[in-house]
Parts: structure tokens; sequence; C-alpha cells
């Protein structure tokens, strides 16, 4: 029998998802400028690298980025606010 290695949980979790972070040294993102002197071919293959990425992500988290963006749109109902009669403007 051998012994699986526990992973040190970091104290930190991640902001984004609240997961203890894997590694703790890295930053939580990673920003990145996008160039604007590609050829129309790099241009390409990067757009399909991110569609395809779309499309994973939304088959994995398809029906959870529903609900978010459902919760996102909806906003707290609104009070009516009275105006006396006196005080339209017209």
């Amino acid at each position: 029998m051998t012994k699986h290695k526990r992973h040190k949980q970091s104290r930190h979790p991640c902001p984004l998802c609240a997961e203890p972070r894997p590694n703790p040294g890295l930053p939580v993102a990673i920003p990145f400028g996008i160039p604007t002197c590609w050829p129309p071919e790099a241009a390409l293959a990067i757009f399909e690298f991110v569609d395809e990425m779309r499309d994973i992500i939304l088959g994995v988290y398809g029906t959870r980025i529903q609900d978010a963006a459902r919760q996102r749109c909806q906003s707290a109902p609104t009070e009516w606010v009275v105006i006396p009669d006196d005080e339209l403007p017209f």
C-alpha cells in the first residue's frame, strides 16, 4: 500500500470561488494584453480557441451560468414615489 500525500491547503481561499488555492504563490488571475499586430491567421486561431473554451464552459456550467445571469438581471423591486399633484412639472 502506498500513502497518498495530502496537499497542504492554503489558509487564503480563492476570492473568486472560495476554494483553497492550489498554488498560493501565483496571482489569482493572470492579466494579459492582446497584441494589435497579429496576422489574420493568428487572430483566427485565438478566436477559435476562445470560442471552443466558451462551448466547453457552457457545457459544464450551463444551467449555473443561466441562473447567475437571471439573478444578475433581476433587480430589487422598485418602490413607487408619490408626487403630489401640486408638485407635478406639467
